[in-house]
């Protein structure tokens, strides 16, 4: 088919090609810059979730010193001076970082040295307080002056002035980060519209303009069109490949993923048995100091592989599939408490089971549920005389909720927001081992079983941890 114009069609074919592209570089330019804001946002959420975990810690501090000073003129036992005393070398370090995480923020740092300037009022009281504690002088009538406690209700007043605005902050940067990310969605969108509808304006265009040029024949469009299907199908298959070799793709990504926390044991393996053999070659050269450090090293490396442990874990219990078939939680349950007793033969423990509650799930899945439940239970009674634990069912809201409650420690309540995330912890791990990701596995999966789990607990006085399954899933 011959051409009568072959420069005007070259015309025809750059416009096509340098219009889309044009396009398709404005289109990126303006991605990428409501991309960078994007970031600046969530950066921005960031240090303000900083700076609220800092508040919370000179909160604590803050507690440690009341509750320490209370409980000594109380009791007149100096182990509750312990906390106090720790938390008086720790605060003016959390303050400074604190301050220093506020830079460019004059009201919060004004804030903060209102807040310096409270502390040091209270701690005067306290001073007084335990000065004639330790007189035997009267010290009751500091206390009930109300002094320390206004003092340090000024204080929490101030922490919570200051987590609000942060918090009004990250509210108003995810808003942000929304109106941005919508913006992105819906330019993109209209974007690609005008694209498509500009290229099918010129594909109409061409089109014409060649069939003016160009004598058609039947046999060459029969031919054009036998082409263009032969294409459809190639594309087909490449989208078929293309789609096989993504699959591939994600299966090797798990695999590497597992490779790679696998492949972490062996550096922590090497670094324990060379610390071994540090100990057995040159321990008589060692002072005490080389060798607790020695014990500090393999303990590290301890702590690193029940990390790993656990992490490959959470990962199994998030991405497995689930087999739902009946399962007899008593008869589990039971089992769990045999393991926990064989490993620990000389705790007393008292373990109340009620019989015959079964329900329908993946049951190696709830017996990984089971094992961190009873094995937190176990572990956060340790310390108690009389230790004892319940496993039981009740009906609520006409729904069964399985539970287990303990006598040991407990918590407050005011941090069981915390719970369930991983690597949180509301004991120091000197007191109780662990490595925080217990309780993410167990919601995920009791959420994976289409239930809720809730906790109730008081300091001192024990937790009960209660869930929900969905029995009646496929």
């Amino acid at each position: 088919m011959p051409l009568s114009d072959p420069s005007r069609f070259r015309r025809l074919l750059l416009r096509a090609i340098f219009l889309p592209v044009v396009l398709l570089l404005a289109l990126t330019t303006l991605l990428m810059w409501e991309v960078g804001d994007l970031l600046e946002v969530q950066e921005m959420a960031r240090s303000s979730q900083v700076t609220l975990t800092r508040v919370e810690r000179v909160r604590q501090l803050f507690i440690d010193r009341e509750t320490g000073v209370r409980g000594f003129l109380l009791t007149g036992d100096p182990v509750f001076l312990e906390p106090y005393l720790a938390a008086e070398e720790q605060l003016s370090h959390a303050l400074d970082e604190l301050e220093g995480g506020l830079a460019g923020e004059p009201r919060q740092l004004a804030r903060v040295m209102e807040l310096r300037e409270r502390w040091r009022d209270w701690e005067n009281v306290a001073a007084e307080e335990l000065s004639l504690f330790r007189q035997r002088g009267d010290w009751l009538s500091v206390v009930r002056s109300g002094a320390g406690k206004s003092r340090m209700d000024a204080l929490r007043a101030t922490l919570d002035a200051i987590a609000r605005e942060e918090r009004e902050r990250a509210s108003h940067q995810a808003a942000v980060a929304e109106r941005g990310a919508r913006s992105v969605l819906i330019g993109g969108m209209l974007w690609a519209l005008v694209v498509g509808v500009l290229l099918a304006w010129l594909s109409r265009r061409q089109l014409l303009s060649l069939a003016r040029d160009y004598e058609a024949s039947l046999s060459q469009v029969h031919a054009q069109a036998d082409a263009l299907r032969a294409s459809e199908a190639r594309l087909e298959v490449r989208v078929a490949q293309r789609t096989s070799e993504l699959s591939a793709a994600n299966r090797e990504l798990e695999s590497f993923s597992y490779s790679v926390s696998h492949d972490l044991r062996a550096p922590l393996r090497a670094i324990d048995g060379f610390s071994q053999a540090l100990r057995e070659d040159e321990g008589k050269h060692l002072s005490a100091d080389g060798l607790q450090l020695i014990d500090r090293l393999q303990a590290a490396a301890t702590r690193m592989g029940h990390l790993i442990d656990d992490l490959l874990q959470l990962s199994r219990v998030t991405r497995a599939e689930l087999h739902r078939e009946p399962v007899d939680l008593s008869a589990l349950v039971t089992s769990v408490v045999d393991d926990l007793r064989q490993r620990e033969p000389g705790r007393d423990v008292s373990v109340s089971l009620q019989p015959g509650l079964t329900t329908r799930g993946d049951p190696r899945l709830l017996r990984v549920m089971m094992e961190n439940l009873l094995g937190n239970a176990w572990k956060f009674t340790s310390k108690r005389s009389g230790a004892h634990i319940e496993f039981f069912a009740e009906t609520r809201d006409g729904r069964t909720h399985y539970a287990v409650r303990d006598n040991g420690v407990g918590f407050d309540m005011a941090y069981a927001g915390k719970l369930f995330s991983p690597f949180q912890r509301l004991h120091r791990a000197n007191d109780f081992p662990g490595t925080g990701i217990g309780l993410a596995t167990v919601q995920r999966i009791v959420h994976r079983h289409g239930g809720d789990i809730q906790v109730e607990a008081t300091l001192g006085g024990g937790a009960t941890f209660r869930f929900t399954l969905q029995e009646s899933l496929s």
